[in-house]
């Protein structure tokens, strides 16, 4: 079997500083059926000589271009099914009617400017680039591969490990377990604030609207000028609500509400006419 390059044996693919999109054509010959580049490399005549010079360069592909957490099962596959497509031409391809097999023997010097092992090298990475996204994308369709799926088997009595129920399918999965933990505190909130608005509307009627609003608008200052009233005038309000919600969670009985604090005026005592006295 004849080697990498004219002089000598197999070495790993390490590409030199060359652009492969250099437009620029290199020149290569053909000695004895094969491509020879102008760097002394020796295109593969088909996939059986591709794979036998260069064993590990589709799996070490795979391992560079897919994701670093995928497991050693996926890497494996994607490898086979990438060493199938580069070995077998779909039965519709064009090149069928010239006789050729597989994916190597398409490698053609005059449309990729040049036989150098960069330019062959490039175009099997865009062959199996366009594969693997295919192989990527028909994987990430697929409902049984998806990360976020939850085992219903696990723990299953052997006699009947095809079925599930709702309580195991709860206790098992996290996420349904949080969704249900968070409904049910939204229900006991709900209930919790009808029966606030009850013993408002009980104990001081006047303070619905400060309710109401507060929960509508979020904030105070919001709530404040959704009623239309001054701040100094709502925080009272809001102090007064805060005292309704601490007899409303202890049981004590609420303290009468005071009376607006108004300020005095005080007048000036006007003197009678009795006290005037006239002096020459």
């Amino acid at each position: 079997m004849q080697s990498n390059t004219a002089a000598g044996e197999n070495h790993p693919v390490n590409f030199p500083t060359f652009s492969v999109e250099n437009r620029k054509a290199d020149p290569f010959t053909i000695a004895d059926g094969r491509y020879v580049g102008h760097d002394g490399f020796i295109v593969p005549k088909d996939f059986d000589e591709f794979h036998e010079r260069f064993p590990q360069y589709v799996r070490n592909w795979v391992n560079r271009h897919a994701d670093r957490f995928a497991p050693k099962e996926d890497l494996e596959d994607w490898t086979q099914d990438l060493l199938i497509h580069l070995q077998h031409l779909p039965s519709t391809s064009k090149h069928r009617e010239a006789g050729k097999e597989d994916i190597v023997q398409t490698f053609d010097p005059n449309k990729h400017y040049g036989a150098s092992q960069p330019r062959f090298f490039n175009y099997i990475n865009l062959c199996l680039g366009n594969k693997f996204k295919t192989l990527h994308s028909a994987r990430m369709k697929n409902p049984l591969c998806f990360s976020g799926n939850v085992s219903l088997t696990t723990l299953i009595d052997d006699t009947d490990c095809t079925q599930a129920d709702d309580e195991y399918c709860h206790s098992h999965s996290e996420y349904l377990r949080k969704r249900c933990e968070r409904q049910g505190k939204q229900r006991e909130d709900r209930h919790l604030i009808a029966e606030f608005a009850d013993f408002v509307r009980r104990e001081d009627s006047g303070m619905l609207p400060a309710m109401g609003a507060i929960l509508a608008a979020g904030t105070s200052s919001r709530a404040a000028a959704l009623l239309g009233l001054p701040a100094g005038r709502f925080d009272l309000m809001r102090i007064r609500l805060r005292r309704l919600g601490n007899c409303f969670v202890s049981g004590e009985q609420v303290p009468r509400r005071r009376r607006p604090y108004r300020r005095r005026v005080k007048t000036k005592a006007i003197s009678s006419p009795r006290d005037c006295r006239v002096t020459d």
